[in-house]
């Protein structure tokens, strides 16, 4: 029988004779959650109890349902309930009360040290691969449910709260209910996205709980809850990396493919999951403040998947020590070079991620079709500056002072830099036979002018082989002046080694350094191709290699033709060759000519509108493209 003991402003009671309620911890959904005390033994336990005549049977179910998957999960993580029962009217529930706080306390002081981060990851998904192997999502994983010691570092988490878990055990009337909060729902569990409700939805959740852990904020926030899943259907999640410089590169992608929108391109299996996570914290533990994983590598996936940052970490170093060269005030022009689709994009990407927290990060990108419009690289340049400018008025009162009376000249260059530098339109600046001259020698000054002692800013010009002359001239001559002062600024130009003679203005411009990419090593093409599909069969492997010759562009590509043309087919114990059409592939003396076969299983219509789009150039309207193709 139950005794009600009226104190703190409701009924505390004790169940079985045993089990005392000494704190009323929260009510929600019908459910009332208390502290207390085992009176025989006094460990401390926590009841739920619901009233049998008082609440839909859809509450009493679920509370019947979290006992016997908690006893069906029984670990040293979960730990069964003590007592189970009906008493007086109440339904109720008894478990051992884990010690600590909850995450969302802890994540409310601050994000965790990596460290941390990883304990937390890898003792929650080995909760959830066990629930998973048992046939039970947990449908509502979020900080809240996670139960941490007080201590620093985190050592183990405990997910709790099995109450919306859903099992085959559960009535199928109620089983698939929408559940969890909506910070941490999938498109799917949402509703937003036609896709079923399973295990992965419980990784999606663990995606947004871990970028939380790391960042101190969720990546998704809105001012209202249709905002917010919104955001989960159509944004992509920030880069951990770009918010905090001590993240590895490997625990970013993970994170960022828990959080993929479409359920096929995440982590298939907690299992899988758990798998990249151990050899991340294994790399941390032997000291490796960046290691070395390929993510997916022992996932099981249906389909491919958008490829990993693989090799390059001989270039990505260098890049970044003439970053810190730049933050003491040694910078200045560094040139990066290589074949199409050779990762310099990518590369650069990549860099811009690692960097974003610790430097200014401006960018610009040639256009083939604008080759001919002066300074038209550095419009993504004047956008960043601009948009910053917005917000932090300053920056245009310090360029306008640093510039002096060059303002104007930048202006009549880059006119979208009117209203940051404080111009009133358009001034007799002197004949115009020295306009282009004068142009560059104010836009030098400008780069200069972005220096700052507090952080480099590093000036990422991407496809310089379409810069015009004008801009060609600008970047040889600012480095090859006297620099006014200390220089923190980094202006890497990139461009394509095929399009750029030796005769490359740039060449001539004495640069810090010209670093060009070499093609991917056999190892490296595997990584790449193991992080797009997971295990690939040995001979699939090598047909990659040989079809793509070591362009990662090229690697990719080949690999999603070999699906696409059936020579690699998904099958429930993995990846399988189509001997036939693998053989068919193999026939092709490059790639080209395979790829030529991925064209032929277009449509129609699609192939029309491609070739609009070849005769627009590399950046295009759609609707004018379609209105080509009628």
């Amino acid at each position: 029988m139950t005794i009600d003991v009226p104190e703190n402003g409701h009924g505390l009671s004790i169940f079985d004779r045993r089990f005392r309620t000494t704190e009323l911890l929260k009510t929600g959904g019908g459910v009332e959650t208390f502290a207390g005390i085992d009176t025989v033994s006094g460990a401390r336990v926590v009841i739920k109890r619901v009233d049998e005549t008082g609440t839909p049977e859809r509450v009493r179910s679920r509370l019947i349902h979290e006992a016997s998957v908690l006893r069906q999960l029984e670990t040293a993580s979960f730990r069964a309930p003590v007592q189970t029962g009906r008493e007086d009217g109440w339904l109720y529930l008894v478990r051992p009360r884990i010690e600590g706080r909850t995450l969302a306390a802890r994540i409310a002081e601050g994000p965790l040290p990596i460290t941390s981060a990883l304990e937390v990851g890898l003792d929650l998904l080995e909760a959830l691969m066990q629930a998973h192997d048992n046939q039970v999502l947990h449908r509502d994983v979020k900080p809240a449910n996670v139960i941490v010691a007080n201590d620093e570092p985190i050592l183990h988490a405990t997910l709790i709260d099995f109450g919306l878990a859903r099992s085959p055990g559960l009535d199928g009337s109620i089983r698939d209910d929408r559940v969890g909060t909506a910070r941490y729902l999938a498109p799917e569990a949402s509703g937003l996205l036609d896709r079923a409700v399973d295990e992965r939805s419980d990784l999606y959740a663990l995606g947004v709980l871990l970028f939380e852990c790391v960042a101190g904020v969720p990546p998704f926030h809105g001012t209202d809850v249709g905002d917010v899943l919104r955001q989960h259907l159509n944004t992509p999640p920030p880069s951990l990396r770009a918010m905090r410089g001590d993240v590895p590169r490997a625990l970013d992608a993970m994170i960022q493919r828990l959080l993929r929108k479409d359920p096929e391109e995440r982590y298939q299996s907690a299992a899988a999951a758990l798998a990249d996570l151990r050899l991340i914290r294994l790399g941390v533990e032997r000291g490796v403040a960046d290691p070395s994983v390929i993510i997916g590598l022992h996932d099981r996936r249906p389909v491919l998947t958008e490829p990993a940052f693989v090799g390059r970490t001989v270039e990505l170093g260098l890049l970044t020590q003439l970053v810190a060269s730049a933050a003491g005030g040694e910078g200045g022009l560094a040139l990066l070079e290589a074949e199409s689709g050779g990762g310099k994009s990518r590369l650069l990407d990549e860099l811009a991620d690692r960097t974003q927290g610790s430097a200014w990060v401006l960018r610009g990108q040639g256009v083939d079709q604008a080759a001919r419009r002066p300074f038209q690289l550095l419009e993504g340049v004047v956008a960043g500056i601009v948009s910053v400018a917005t917000e932090h008025p300053d920056l245009g009162r310090l360029l306008r002072q640093r510039l002096g009376e060059r303002v104007d000249a930048v202006v009549a260059a880059l006119p979208d830099l009117a209203d940051v530098l404080g111009s009133e339109g358009p001034v007799n600046l002197g004949p115009e036979a020295y306009g282009e001259t004068r142009s560059i020698d104010a836009l030098s000054s400008l780069l200069d002018a972005l220096s700052c002692d507090a952080q480099p800013t590093v000036v990422i010009l991407d496809d310089c082989q379409w810069a015009d002359t004008p801009t060609l001239r600008l970047l040889v001559q600012w480095q090859t002046e006297e620099a006014p002062g200390p220089r923190n600024v980094l202006v890497i130009a990139a461009f394509r080694s095929e399009e750029a003679a030796s005769d490359f203005p740039l060449r001539s411009g004495r640069p810090l350094t010209s670093l060009v990419l070499p093609a991917f090593g056999a190892d490296d093409v595997r990584s790449l191709a193991e992080s797009m599909a997971g295990g690939l069969p040995e001979r699939a492997l090598d047909v990659l290699e040989a079809l793509s010759e070591g362009s990662p562009f090229m690697a990719g590509a080949v690999l999603r033709g070999l699906v696409e043309s059936g020579a690699l087919v998904n099958t429930q114990s993995g990846w399988e060759i189509n001997e036939t059409e693998l053989n068919n592939a193999q026939t092709s003396r490059r790639a080209a000519l395979f790829l030529v076969r991925r064209l032929e299983l277009l449509e129609p219509s699609t192939l029309d509108l491609l070739s609009a789009g070849a005769i627009l150039g590399k950046e295009f309207e759609l609707d004018v493209a379609t209105h080509l193709c009628e």
